[in-house]
Formats: structure tokens, sequence, C-alpha cells
């Protein structure tokens, strides 16, 4: 027999279908029958202050009134990060009126879901659960967008507090068995929770299984969000064989399935390969959209909601743009915004990684010049033309914005053809979270660069990822050796329109001039900058030179 943990989740994955709610009689059949099979832990749902029915809530006197009876599984409950953060803290008043000490409680394990973004949050919260008596899993989410680094910071955070398990989600449904390789041959990982877009979720779960993994999480019939999960029937066949209480269970199930509709169908298949969260598919699954509606509606997804399911409705709520400056009189390289990589205008490849990531129509080129307006009008991109005397990109984009109708302004600069249309939707949601602050990027610096390279602005923050400042120096200095923690910015910008208009002035602001480093001017202004960490290689363009280096990455 195949030694490893099952947790069954049916009841939280499965509850983005029923809003939490199902049939006591049902629930205990369930509990029951997964006890009788041996699964080593349930999760009945979460523990959240969002609305929902009672498996949301997962309130200990409902559950103790549900599980009246004994059983040798370990009772679980979720906690999903975001529910529990104001402003930039934990709030603790929050989870002491929803959490009890385990003494008190049916539960004995806590997991704690949590973004990339959120991951700083956790040794606090390990510790927190720890000292009310549960055991703690954590769960890393949309591990399909994050690289070997991310995943490394989210197990050295979480092993500076207690956990059992340190678990990845596929979110999206988008991993391969190779690719699950990479993340447990990375070291610290040892669970896994899968969703079957692409029909790979055993696999990548036994692929886990073959490099480390001791926890994997199943659903019976595979019920969960979007297509669902791989079947706990699967998994306990594979570790052992199952008993008829089990098959009871099961039709019991097939009814709920025929009633919502879980399951493969191609819109799920394009959603994985695609990182698009399953639960928009849920949403069009049941339409009454015909098939190339349908279609389209996929295709748009795919550009523009390769994130988390929250952001959709804040995208239809204000509208985003993005304006990229292109200045043809460049004093280092003249004529820059044309300059072809691998066969095609530079500013060509930066508007197309933009329209990936809000659509044609909310991209605007802002430029001086009328090569640049027709190479780029003739490409079907939206042209404001500026005035000759702009003194930065932010300054142009601030005199287009006059022109354009939108809630948030994007600056894309020119010379990023690397661009992740992924970043771009990252900065223009930080932004609706954070509307006082002005939004940009900063990524670790690739292993080819040194801080010492005066054409790369250096970038210091506060810990809760505030701009300090910018400088072409290294910073932050040591005292002796290099530095091993310094950060670059990356030229994506998110403003107000109040924003970009306290920016246009006459002239630059005394350290903004100095560094010849934009960003230093609202911190001049005392106007705040929030830092986006982003991942991929990104390469400014600032010299001919720089071309070659860039046609390589792209190929």
């Amino acid at each position: 027999m195949t030694q490893f943990k099952i947790l069954d989740c049916t009841l939280r994955d499965g509850g983005y279908y029923t809003d939490w709610q199902f049939k006591p009689g049902l629930v205990k059949k369930l509990v029951k029958a997964l006890d009788s099979n041996s699964v080593d832990i349930i999760e009945m749902g979460y523990k959240s202050p969002v609305k929902g029915g009672p498996y949301r809530k997962c309130n200990d006197g409902f559950i103790n009134s549900i599980i009246d009876f004994k059983i040798t599984s370990k009772l679980c409950f979720m906690i999903d990060v975001k529910d529990y953060i104001k402003g930039n803290e934990i709030n603790f008043d929050l989870l002491d009126d929803i959490i009890n000490d385990k003494a008190s409680s049916p539960f004995s394990v806590c997991r704690i879901a949590a973004k990339y973004e959120e991951i700083k949050y956790l040794p606090e919260l390990c510790k927190y659960i720890d000292k009310k008596g549960y055991s703690v899993i954590c769960n890393l989410m949309g591990v399909s967008l994050l690289n070997p680094t991310e995943i490394g910071e989210f197990v050295e955070l979480t092993y500076d507090g207690p956990s059992i398990a340190l678990y990845v989600a596929d979110s999206y449904g988008s991993l391969y068995p190779n690719d699950v390789v990479k993340i447990f041959k990375g070291g610290g990982i040892n669970g896994i929770h899968t969703h079957d877009n692409l029909g790979l979720a055993f696999a990548n779960c036994l692929s886990s299984l073959d490099n480390g993994a001791k926890y994997v999480d199943g659903t019976l019939l595979g019920m969960g969000r979007g297509v669902g999960n791989v079947r706990t029937e699967q998994l306990l066949t594979y570790r052992q064989s199952i008993t008829p209480e089990l098959l009871d269970c099961i039709d019991d199930f097939t009814k709920l399935k025929e009633k919502y509709r879980w399951g493969h169908n191609t819109l799920y298949m394009m959603a994985g390969k695609n990182h698009t969260h399953p639960l928009y598919v849920q949403d069009l699954n049941q339409s009454n959209l015909s098939n190339s509606d349908l279609l389209k509606a996929m295709e748009r997804l795919s550009s523009v909601a390769s994130y988390f399911p929250e952001q959709l409705p804040k995208l239809k709520k204000q509208r985003a743009v993005v304006v990229i400056p292109a200045r043809y009189k460049s004093s280092r390289f003249p004529g820059k915004p044309l300059a072809k990589i691998n066969g095609k205008e530079m500013i060509l490849h930066v508007a197309e990684k933009a329209e990936i990531a809000v659509g044609k129509e909310n991209v605007y080129i802002a430029t001086e010049n009328e090569k640049i307006a027709l190479v780029c009008k003739t490409a079907g991109f939206n042209i404001v033309i500026t005035s000759d005397n702009c003194l930065t990109g932010t300054d142009r984009v601030a005199e287009a914005s006059k022109e354009i109708d939108a809630d948030i302004f994007i600056n894309v600069q020119g010379d990023e053809p690397m661009v992740d249309p992924n970043d771009i939707i990252r900065v223009i949601e930080t932004k609706k979270d954070n509307p006082k602050s002005v939004i940009n990027c900063m990524s670790k610096l690739h292993k080819d660069e040194v801080a010492t390279d005066k054409k790369i602005p250096k970038v210091i923050f506060d810990l809760n990822d505030n701009l300090i400042y910018s400088s072409r120096n290294p910073i932050p200095g040591k005292k002796e050796g290099d530095s091993t923690i310094s950060y670059k910015q990356v030229a994506i910008y998110a403003f107000s329109r109040s924003q970009l208009n306290n920016f246009s002035q006459d002239k630059k602001t005394p350290l903004e001039n100095e560094e010849d480093i934009e960003i230093n001017r609202f911190i001049e202004k005392g106007i705040p900058v929030k830092m986006i960490r982003v991942t991929k290689v990104s390469y400014a363009v600032d010299y001919l030179e720089d071309i070659a280096i860039v046609e390589r990455e792209l190929r």
C-alpha cells in the first residue's frame, strides 16, 4: 500500500457551486464514508466573515450538531488571508471573533490560503493559529504563475512558524506533471491541491507523490470550483480499496453533479491552458450564450483575467487605459521607438503586450512624432499627439490624459518590449486597492545585471513595499561586499488623473533631475508610491546594443 495522507475538501471546494449549503443528512453520510475509508483530514469548509451558507462559516456549534458521532479522521477548516487583512495588518480582533480555541472546537487542523502577495502575513498567522491549539497547513495559491524563487520565499517564510504541511494549489488547473516535478524538487513543499482543467489532476498528484509529497487533496466525484479536482475515490483506490459506503455516497453526489454540471469541457481546458481562473468559466458555463459567443468570451478572459476572480468586477467598474509614451528625439538613442526587434518596431512589441492586458481599444500611444504615429495607427492603435516639450514619459502621459476618458492611467514605457501583460493587470488591481498611491513595479536584479550599472534605476522600499527612494547608484549600500537584496525599477506605473495633474510641471524636481528618474518626483512631492514585485526578466532598451539582448530573450 502506498503511504500518503489524503485531505478531502469536498464541502469547501464544492461549496463554490452550492453557496456552501449542503443537506445535513448528506454531510453526515459523506463524513462517515470518508472516515470509514481512512481519509486522514476532512475539510468542512471556511471560517470566514464573507457571506455564504453554513459551510462558509463553519461555526463550531453548528459543526458539532452535524458531526454528532465519533470519527478517527481529523476535521479541518480553511481561512483565506485576504479576509483578515485590514489595511496592511492582520485583523486579529476579527480572527478572535470567528476562531475559538481548539479545546472548545470540533476542529484540529486549520488551513491558511494565501496568494503570493500575501505570504508576508503567514509567519504571524501560523503562530496565532498554533497558539489556538490547531495544527497548521499553508496553501500557496496560483502556483502556476510563480517561479522557483517565489515558491522558495513561501517555504522560507512558513518554516518560521509551525506547520504540518506546505501546499501548492494549482488554482487554474494549468500544471503539467513536469511542472510538479520541478516544484517538489525545489524542496520544502509536501502537499498539493490540483484542479483538473487539463485532465491532469490525478497525474499531477502521482507526480507529486513520486517526488516527496506526503499530502494530496481530493473531492468526491471531483466536485469543486470550475471543472473540479482530482477525485478522492481515485486517490483512495490508488492507496487502498474503497468501501460500499463510499460508493453509496458517490451515488448521492452524482445527483449534485447533474444539477451543477462541474466536470470537463472545452472552456475549462482553454482556461487551464491560459491561466484563467475557473470561476469565470463557471459563470460562463451556466449561461445561455452560443458556442461562438462562449469562445469570444473565453478569448477575452484569457487576455485580461489571468489572475484572481475578484479582479473582474473591478475591471468593469473603472476604465483603465495603457498610455505608452514614445518620443522620437531620445538623447541616448534617437528614433528608439521605431527600432526593429526581430523585424518589428519596438513600439509595436510594447503596444501588443498592453493589448493582451487591457484590449486594443484601451491602448494609446502618446507621441510628438508623425512617423511613430503612422506606424501605430496603421497597426490599429489609438494615437494622441503630444507637444515636443514634455520633460519625461510621465509628463507625456499626463498631457495625453487630458484627451482620454478614463479612471486609471497606466504608463508602460515604450522601451520595455518584454513587459508582461499579467504585470499590467496586477498594477491595475493594486491601484484600485490603493487609490491614494502611485503604483510602480520592481524586480530583483537579473543574474547578468550589476548594481553598479548606472543605466539601471535601483529602488529601496519599506516593509510594506512602499518606495523610499530610487537611485542609479547601488542601493542599499553594504558596509562590506555587495548587497544581496538589490531591486531594480520596472517601468510600469499606475496613476489617477489627479496624480498626473499634480506631476506635471515646467521643470524637474531636484532629486528627480539629479538621478534622472521620474518616479522620484512623486517622493519629493510627498505622494506615496507602492511597489509591486514582478519576477519575469525585463530589459529596458536604452542603447542600440540593448536590441541584441532583447532579441535573444524574445526568441
